[in-house]
């Protein structure tokens, strides 16, 4: 097999595996802010692809001007994220349309990005979703987990906690509490033990709170 046939069967492969962790799907480049922000999520979790010309639902709808895709992805990685960024871009041509592939690897420092008021933000990659990252999950991207803990020696409740984020995407210290039966006091210390090992990560959205799996490290 040819190094376009197998890059073709490659793509088509993750179209298969659908959106998730680390595949995105868009029609064409979105506003540089937000291609930005798709390519800083994956850095700062565990990397991924991105298949420009290719529709939500898997539909491979190609591009039409391959240049001027490559050059928007390129300014948004190099112009916006912080530190620049330099991601994989190939062309692949399935059933005679365009699809650009960016593959992005995994980020040994934070990426960072700036908004369209010049505010710096930090994003990671939640299932399918970017997430604003906290300010404790920002540091931990640039100074790794404050402590080292493994899963063998974390008690019942942390353990559930762990498994809950693994089959929901986020959750708040309130639904915690609920669904552990145990004190607000209780829940935030087991969250905040999770956030410095770098287990779970925290994100502020609309001046709430909540918690999800770093993939990363469980």
């Amino acid at each position: 097999m040819n190094t376009t046939a197998r890059h073709a069967n490659q793509v088509l492969s993750l179209i298969k595996d659908r959106e998730r962790e680390h595949i995105e799907f868009k029609r064409r480049v979105p506003s540089p802010f937000k291609m930005a922000k798709e390519i800083a999520a994956m850095v700062n979790t565990v990397g991924g692809n991105i298949l420009i010309g290719v529709d939500d639902d898997g539909t491979v709808a190609g591009v039409s001007d391959e240049h001027r895709e490559k050059t928007a992805i390129l300014t948004a990685a190099q112009e916006l994220c912080s530190p620049p960024l330099d991601p994989q871009i190939k062309t692949v041509v399935i059933h005679g349309k365009t699809v650009l592939w960016i593959i992005i690897a995994p980020g040994t420092v934070k990426r960072s990005v700036t908004d369209p008021r010049g505010n710096t933000r930090v994003y990671v990659r939640v299932r399918d979703k970017n997430l604003l990252a906290s300010k404790q999950t920002a540091k931990q991207l640039s100074e790794g987990p404050a402590i080292k803990l493994s899963q063998k020696h974390l008690d019942r409740q942390e353990l559930a906690l762990l498994d809950y984020l693994r089959r929901h995407e986020k959750i708040t210290l309130a639904e915690f509490c609920r669904s552990a039966n145990i004190s607000k006091r209780r829940a935030s210390r087991i969250c905040i033990k999770l956030e410095k090992a770098g287990l779970i990560r925290s994100h502020d959205f609309d001046k709430k709170v909540f918690y999800t799996l770093n993939p990363g490290m469980v």
